[in-house]
């Protein structure tokens, strides 16, 4: 009978102190003395945390206290770069922030014109243009402008053309084609603004704005005779419904930029033809006392409440005149309003009396 062979039970260290491992390989000790070295060297590469140093009162007043002006100074100089930008970083910064404001956009092409850049700030335009929200319109048509307004100073016949075809075909053409008559007015380019009137005048041959718009130019110009050859131009095309309005607010341009005789003239025509036109002997009468004619603007209230109106528009007509005394006159003729206003309510009670 063969002999069982008996493993001995080998002792070994454990966390627990002496116990015993039944299937023990004979490098065990050296294993663990490996992990161990490993586990030692990686201690000693790991970088040692720092230290966190505590601070006093006054150590932590002082930090917050730096920490304060640093953000102070970042505060300013983000208001420096908004207030008074100085190069193309700090446009480029303004422009990501507000990327629909033209205002931003035009400065920036302004910053490169007076660095005669002409090509960049030509580029700038199109960037806002490609940039500035489709919905923005008025932020857009501000941006065409200021690219038309270069194209005309520093452009040739071709490029001023091209940007002027382009400029119609993405917006709406009576604005573009008015924004233009202001550029050559402003450049006194005579010859081209009178060819672009006579286009404006036969395209849109029904806009009472556009008239006026055109007449206004000349005025400013000097050129008062052309700007009146306008208006007959414009009660020549109008329906005769717009006439009095055409003739009114053409009278208040003369009035600012022409002969204030000849406005008076053209209003005292009108209310010889339309003396029951209360809104007409409104514009009348403001126009007079915004020019300082005090006088003639309360003759034109007296001869205004002379009339046999409605009450509705006797009230408004007598309202304007209690007001033009109680500002520019005296006690004297603030009563006399009211005589005339009790005078005028006496006739209306006695007509019913009789009826």
């Amino acid at each position: 009978m063969s002999k069982k062979t008996v493993h001995k039970k080998k002792p070994i260290l454990t966390n627990e102190g002496i116990g015993f491992e039944w299937d023990v390989t004979p490098n065990y000790f050296n294993k663990n003395n490996s992990e161990s070295e490993d586990s030692d060297k990686s201690e000693e590469n790991e970088p040692k945390k720092k230290k966190v140093r505590k601070l006093n009162v006054s150590q932590r007043r002082e930090e917050q206290k730096q920490e304060e002006l640093r953000l102070r100074k970042v505060e300013e100089e983000l208001t420096q770069i908004e207030t008074n930008p100085q190069n193309a970083d700090h446009f480029d910064r303004l422009v990501l922030s507000n990327p629909n404001s033209s205002f931003i956009w035009i400065k920036y092409m302004a910053c490169h014109l007076q660095a005669t850049e002409v090509e960049k700030a030509r580029a700038i335009a199109k960037r806002a243009l490609s940039i500035i929200d489709t919905r923005e319109e008025q932020e857009k048509l501000n941006i065409w402008t200021a690219l038309l307004n270069l194209e005309n100073l520093y452009g040739t016949k071709e490029s001023f053309k091209q940007t002027m075809d382009e400029a119609l075909r993405s917006n709406d053409e009576y604005q573009i084609y008015i924004k233009i008559l202001d550029i050559f007015a402003e450049s006194n380019k005579l010859k081209e603004l009178e060819e672009l009137i006579t286009k404006i005048n036969r395209k849109f041959r029904d806009s009472l704005d556009a008239y006026l718009h055109c007449a206004t130019v000349y005025f400013k110009l000097n050129k008062s005779g052309k700007a009146r050859f306008i208006l007959q131009k414009a009660l020549s095309n109008l329906p005769t419904k717009s006439h009095v309005t055409m003739i009114s607010r053409f009278a208040l341009v003369e009035n600012s930029d022409g002969s204030p005789e000849e406005a008076q003239t053209l209003f005292e025509h009108v209310l010889t033809s339309y003396p029951s036109r209360i809104d007409v002997w409104s514009i009348y009468v403001d126009m007079l006392i915004k020019s300082n004619r005090i006088d003639l603007a309360r003759h034109a209230l007296e001869r205004a409440t002379i009339q046999k109106l409605a009450p509705k528009k006797m009230k408004s007509l007598f309202n304007k005149w209690m007001m033009l005394e109680g500002k520019y006159g005296t006690s004297e003729s603030v009563d006399k309003v009211k005589e005339c206003m009790n005078n005028y309510v006496d006739l209306i009670l006695k007509n019913k009396k009789q009826c």
